[in-house]
């Protein structure tokens, strides 16, 4: 495991004491440990056999049951990547959602040539602009952003407010169009971006995130000597 969360529920800790060994990993201090399991995101739990090849991971947190479940499932092949790329293989009915796991997987594993090729195949094999076609749009543009490729992230944004106008979609990707601006460093633009969030979705939950940024953009933390 890559991370730095402890363990308190009782039925985690009886699973590792019981079950399966355990071994935590600070990534952003041990890199190169980070680096060889392409770690982008935490917290990160990396199941790993005997030799140590990755057989799947859990990336952010679950609930106990869930959580223990999943990695039973993984242990008995269930679920994990290699599981679903023989589905897709064999053309199961769920193709679109096992396609976007599969697609999922591959991204948080740094393999975002296969993830976007697999959210590609989405788009195309049903609805363009249903919920799933959706998603695959916003995990697109994400991965965009994540390259730091902005031009991209923010070309994929703009086409998802248009073609999603009206809809959570073109919310989020408004959000994150302020977001992306932000991050390359356009705090002119990125201002005027979270401005037109609040202006279009008053009633947002994301509303006190987006009035922070502009604070912290127009009134920056000053360094000190």
């Amino acid at each position: 495991m890559l991370d730095t969360v402890v363990f308190i529920d009782s039925q985690v800790v009886k699973f590792f004491s019981d079950e399966m060994i355990l071994a935590k990993f600070n990534a952003e201090v041990d890199t190169a440990l980070a680096r060889q399991y392409r770690v982008s995101a935490f917290p990160t739990l990396v199941m790993v056999d005997k030799e140590g090849t990755e057989i799947d991971r859990i990336v952010g947190y679950m609930a106990p049951d869930a959580f223990v479940k999943q990695l039973r499932d993984y242990a008995q092949g269930i679920g994990t990547l290699d599981d679903l790329l023989r589905k897709a293989q064999n053309g199961v009915d769920s193709l679109r959602r096992i396609s976007f796991e599969i697609a999922d997987k591959y991204k948080y594993r740094g393999g975002n040539d296969e993830a976007m090729s697999w959210f590609k195949k989405i788009i195309e094999q049903g609805d363009a602009h249903d919920s799933l076609s959706g998603e695959a749009r916003m995990a697109i543009a994400d991965l965009f952003r994540r390259d730091k490729d902005y031009m991209k992230a923010l070309v994929e944004y703009a086409s998802i407010m248009e073609e999603f106008n009206g809809r959570p979609f073109a919310r989020d990707a408004e959000m994150w169009t302020a977001i992306v601006y932000r991050q390359k460093g356009d705090t002119a633009t990125a201002i005027g971006a979270f401005e037109d969030y609040i202006r279009h979705y008053p009633e947002s939950e994301d509303v006190k995130y987006a009035r922070e940024q502009i604070e912290r953009l127009k009134n920056p933390p000053k360094n000190k000597h």
